[in-house]
């Protein structure tokens, strides 16, 4: 099986759950976005950057260019209207990165340094999956902390993506 399909409709996947992540997250005020909920990234507006940041990361790591962020815990948007815009541009680079991206890449090895600067090595799929599999779950946190401030956070389960899109 050529894995290269299933990568992109998980890219679309992603895209699609972000989306209705964040139109929910809009409608929080400026302090609710801010709030320490006690989450792993504290807040909404936490949680929202690291997932940014580590899709960053991973893709400079990927393609040997782009923002490299200096910790996983780094505010790259203060604000959530440009943290969106800047959401909505990362998911159409994974897209592409992903179109652009050989079939036969994804039977390779991928080279890269922690953000220690240990080198590690891991099949190419399997960083992809990570990254993927990285968005769920701290979409999952985003998810709860939109419950907390007593929204009616999105279904965003794979499945529904599949329904809503065939």
């Amino acid at each position: 099986m050529d894995p290269k399909p299933h990568f992109e409709t998980l890219a679309r996947y992603n895209r699609w759950a972000n989306r209705r992540l964040y139109e929910v997250a809009a409608q929080l005020s400026d302090a609710q976005f801010r709030e320490d909920r006690g989450a792993f990234f504290g807040s909404v507006r936490g949680t929202l950057n690291h997932i940014l940041v580590a899709d960053r990361v991973w893709l400079e790591r990927i393609e040997g260019e782009g923002p490299k962020p200096s910790s996983l815990d780094e505010i790259l948007h203060d604000g959530f209207a440009g943290l969106r815009t800047a959401r909505e541009a990362e998911d159409e680079r994974i897209l592409r990165v992903l179109a652009a991206t050989p079939a036969e890449r994804f039977e390779s090895v991928l080279s890269y340094r922690s953000m220690a600067g240990t080198p590690h090595e891991l099949p190419f799929a399997q960083i992809v999956t990570h990254i993927f599999n990285h968005q769920t779950h701290h979409r999952g946190q985003a998810h709860t902390l939109l419950s907390q401030f007593g929204l009616d956070a999105p279904s965003i389960d794979f499945v529904y993506f599949l329904l809503e899109t065939k």
